[in-house]
């Protein structure tokens, strides 16, 4: 458990077990620690002067003291130059915050919030972006541990110390908000870290139902008949090689803001990945759970939109499947219909998603969207191009694809933009049926991303967000120790909030 607080500098307070001070490189400690905490900015100020501590981003000088006021050690905590520290610095910031906690197992911890401000960082910034990079920095998904195997839980209190008490109140309504942000990520995350014997497509629009009603959105589940009058030959073609069937998840949101225009999110939801009979190596496929991130990050932006409020009027679509071979799987060569009419020939059952998603897409025609954004874990060229560093990002209008860049900016999930050529066109052009689900050897992020463009209702914004390299994370990161990211979430509700 994580409670974060403020407090004014003048108010009474217990002594804490942590005292953290931002430090910038080539200033002076911070007026506030000065006061606070003489003798260990005594200290402090000889170790600069004899260079044993510069203020480099990530530094860190600690030191216990009986005589400290305000906890048992203090420590100041590099943050490089002052004019170069951006909301991405604050963020990885957060995350030494919370390591320097874990590795002292601390119970509360006490930050000079003010000594972390910069020109482009206000307190308020502050305020959001480090309870929720803790937030998620301190998430660890332990379900499955036995309880002698597992470390206990203990509960930490981050304290943060302002100079005006009257600015807590502002700092608290704005922490509460990326509390609701944060914990819409870690509902995806929860969803994705499930091993797929648990979450399944039955299971995950169970947990859809659940969620919307809680939250007050609405909810409808087509199943397996229902797919077939619609003759919805993605959907129904990935999923026969599964003893699972597989559902389609409507969710609506703020039906009452329609007139501002209908947003779709809809999300890959491949609940585990064998690749069919184009099986995967068993190197990795353990992960293969993490194919339905796409349709987690809808979920979860979902959630965060209806606790927070959002006045927007947002429609879910999540195409969930399992690709699995049982006695009638989907073979190479295959010709299915889609929802929309268009026959395509599977040459590879590995390239499942886009056959989900292309039904899902030509289907949210019926919501009459003023622009739609896909996500999906949906090429392992992605994740080859951009590592973990970035969401390929492709779409058919400039204004919506800025909007997203701008989005994941603000969020941290950054994107980069990858073309939609004309000249891709015929590499996924069919020879017997109108396209093939592969496009060869080469640019496979971009005609996987042509593929869906052939889906999109005509003259309707879209965007396509690639997670495949961000949505799982192998070594600890400033706000993912292991596993599912969240990713998406953050970035459909700074889009969500931009104004029109």
């Amino acid at each position: 458990m994580v409670k974060i607080v403020f407090v004014g500098s003048s108010e009474r307070r217990t002594k804490a077990d942590l005292l953290i001070t931002g430090c910038f490189s080539g200033q002076d400690l911070d007026r506030a620690l000065l006061a606070l905490e003489p003798e260990f900015s005594m200290g402090a100020k000889t170790a600069v002067k004899r260079h044993r501590f510069s203020g480099k981003f990530g530094e860190t000088l600690a030191s216990f003291g009986l005589k400290f006021r305000e906890a048992s050690e203090a420590m100041l905590l590099g943050l490089g130059p002052r004019d170069k520290f951006f909301k991405l610095c604050a963020r990885k910031t957060a995350g030494n915050l919370v390591k320097a906690v874990r590795e002292r197992k601390a119970g509360r911890v006490r930050i000079l919030l003010e000594s972390f401000v910069s020109p482009e960082v206000s307190k308020e910034s502050l305020a959001d972006l480090f309870t929720e990079t803790i937030l998620l920095g301190t998430y660890d998904f332990r379900k499955y541990k036995r309880s002698a195997d597992a470390e206990p839980q203990q509960p930490i209190i981050f304290e943060f110390m302002v100079s005006r008490e009257r600015d807590c109140a502002p700092l608290k309504r704005i922490s509460e908000k990326a509390r609701k942000t944060a914990d819409g990520v870690i509902f995806a995350r929860d969803l994705v870290n499930e091993p797929a014997n648990v979450v399944n497509p039955q299971t995950l629009a169970a947990a859809a139902r659940k969620m919307c009603k809680a939250e007050g959105i609405q909810c409808r589940v087509l199943g397996i008949k229902e797919m077939e009058k619609l003759k919805m030959g993605g959907i129904l073609g990935v999923s026969q090689g599964s003893l699972t069937p597989p559902a389609l998840i409507l969710m609506e949101y703020g039906k009452k803001f329609a007139s501002r225009g209908t947003v779709c999110l809809i999300g890959k939801g491949v609940t585990f990945d064998t690749g069919g009979l184009s099986l995967k190596p068993a190197g990795g496929m353990e992960k293969m759970k993490y194919d339905m991130a796409g349709s987690a990050a809808v979920l979860g932006a979902l959630k965060a939109s209806a606790s927070l409020g959002l006045k927007r009027h947002i429609v879910g679509l999540v195409p969930a499947v399992e690709n699995n071979i049982s006695n009638n799987p989907q073979r190479p060569g295959d010709i299915i219909r889609m929802f929309n009419g268009k026959t395509v020939e599977v040459l590879n059952t590995d390239a499942e998603g886009r056959l989900i998603l292309a039904d899902a897409l030509a289907f949210s025609e019926r919501f009459k969207p003023g622009m739609i954004v896909d996500i999906a874990t949906l090429t392992g060229m992605c994740a080859a191009t951009f590592a973990d560093q970035a969401i390929g990002l492709m779409g058919t209008d400039s204004d919506l694809v800025e909007k997203v860049k701008a989005a994941g900016q603000e969020s941290g999930e950054r994107c980069w933009e990858l073309p939609l050529w004309d000249e891709y066109r015929p590499l996924i052009q069919g020879k017997q049926s109108d396209l093939k689900n592969i496009g060869g050897s080469n640019g496979g992020t971009i005609t996987a991303g042509m593929f869906l463009k052939e889906f999109v209702p005509a003259k309707t914004p879209w965007a396509h967000l690639d997670i495949a390299g961000t949505a799982w994370c192998e070594t600890a990161r400033h706000d993912c120790l292991f596993g599912s990211t969240g990713v998406g979430v953050r970035l459909f509700l700074k889009l969500l909030s931009q104004k029109d």
